[in-house]
């Protein structure tokens, strides 16, 4: 297999897996345990928001903002935020929940 046809497949499959992992996680939670290389797409809001915080910060170097304009940014940055982190704890919880149902069940 060509170098660039397996990057493309596992572009493909990454994003198919975080796609599913965003619009019916308990579903692609189960595709994901059953193919345990697929773990590390778990944790990719974690880059999301280490990617939010270096974008914010570049940001902050380059423009200069006052007034509405800033509280508006700082609304927009801190929902964000909140909302990758809520979804980051929802994915962690099935991943917990559903491997301590899979040990039981041994």
């Amino acid at each position: 297999m060509k170098k660039s046809t397996f990057l493309i497949y596992v572009t493909y499959i990454f994003s198919k897996t975080l796609v599913g992992l965003t619009f019916h996680p308990f579903k692609s939670m189960t595709e994901t345990l059953r193919r345990p290389i697929l773990l590390p797409v778990i944790l990719t809001p974690f880059v999301g928001v280490v990617i939010l915080f270096a974008a914010g910060k570049i940001a902050s170097l380059l423009i200069v903002v006052y007034g509405l304009k800033r509280e508006v940014i700082a609304m927009f940055l801190s929902t964000t935020l909140v909302s990758i982190l809520f979804w980051q704890a929802l994915l962690l919880y099935i991943l917990i929940s559903f491997t301590a149902s899979s040990l039981k069940r041994k």
